[in-house]
């Protein structure tokens, strides 16, 4: 359990470290979250957050490399195994982070999307499987397209939901905490790995994006998280019978897949028969439609509102942990 300690304080500091240098970098190049009518926070904000999380975990894969060349823990994981992920990883932050300096077209992000899910599946780490009241369905060519629509959905989930200061970072930690636990027990060190750094990376940055928020996650930070969360998800559910009960995941991340399913079924509802691009258009246009907003018109504080989510998503997740089956 060493090695883990030690990635969780080396992206934690390094995140410490650069969210500062990142806030003032983001307000001298005027990369900006400008407030508006359909936003809630006042103030002009930094949204460089992301770069931030992304260079922390490249700092904790070095680190991770430098253990297992020299073999000083016990696991030692070997790093090169998440080539695939990082891979795919690179293209939904870099995507992500090209919205974050100049708007990119809905279409555009969700092609680059699919290709990142590409990688993923095309490296073998399918859903081959799922668990359902007790029965293990086989999905057969079907595995392909459902992997990548699980991919994509919660990418876009953690993307969505990003509309409080603390929000989406704090969902991301219990998310990143919880799957990493997952994953040690099913021994799967790592992507365990992968996860305790964005736990720590996240963690980090969380300090200065808690309400009133300093800077922001931005698109390159929540659909990095996304990504990652969504992949180490299903990692090691293809081998064997002993996959992970259905419920687990969609438990882990049930609050940013119910305001995501929520709000695109608002939203399509809203302007029905349109053209593909407008409908994509219509999906991802901000609003002041999400659960929390709601939460917000109904009087509850904007920290009251984060931390009624947190309270909600440590459940979840403490439920989901109780209905893990352990190999």
């Amino acid at each position: 359990m060493v090695i883990y300690a030690i990635l969780f304080a080396a992206a934690l500091s390094t995140a410490y470290v650069l969210m500062p240098m990142l806030e003032r970098l983001g307000k001298r190049a005027k990369l900006m979250d400008q407030p508006d009518d359909r936003k809630v926070h006042v103030l002009p904000t930094p949204r460089l957050g992301g770069v931030g999380v992304a260079l922390s975990l490249v700092a904790t894969f070095g680190v991770a490399v430098v253990i297992n060349a020299h073999e000083w823990t016990t696991p030692s994981p070997d790093p090169g195994t998440l080539v695939p992920i990082l891979a795919g990883a690179l293209l939904v932050f870099a995507v992500g982070l090209w919205d974050d300096v100049s708007p990119v077209p809905p279409r555009r992000k969700l092609f680059v999307q699919l290709v990142a899910a590409g990688f993923i599946v095309g490296s073998g780490i399918l859903i081959t499987r799922f668990t359902l009241a007790g029965e293990t369905y086989e999905l057969g060519l079907w595995a392909y397209p459902f992997t990548m629509l699980w991919i994509v959905m919660i990418t876009n989930a953690f993307n969505l939901i990003d509309g409080l200061d603390g929000l989406a970072g704090g969902l991301v930690v219990i998310a990143a905490f919880t799957c990493s636990v997952v994953l040690i027990v099913r021994g799967e060190e790592a992507a365990a790995m992968l996860l305790v750094g964005l736990t720590g990376a996240t963690f980090g940055f969380l300090i200065f994006n808690y309400h009133p928020a300093r800077i922001f996650l931005g698109d390159s930070g929540s659909l990095l998280a996304g990504f990652l969360l969504a992949v180490t998800a299903i990692v090691g559910r293809q081998k064997g019978a002993t996959t992970l009960a259905t419920a687990v995941p969609l438990l882990i991340f049930a609050l940013p897949l119910a305001d995501t399913l929520v709000s695109i079924v608002r939203r399509l509802l809203r302007s029905p028969l349109q053209s593909p691009e407008r409908v994509l258009s219509q999906i991802f246009s901000a609003d002041k439609g999400h659960i929390h907003h709601r939460l917000l018109s109904m009087g509850l504080s904007h920290r009251n509102t984060v931390l009624l989510f947190y309270v909600l998503a440590t459940i979840c997740s403490a439920l989901a942990l109780f209905l893990m089956e352990v190999p």
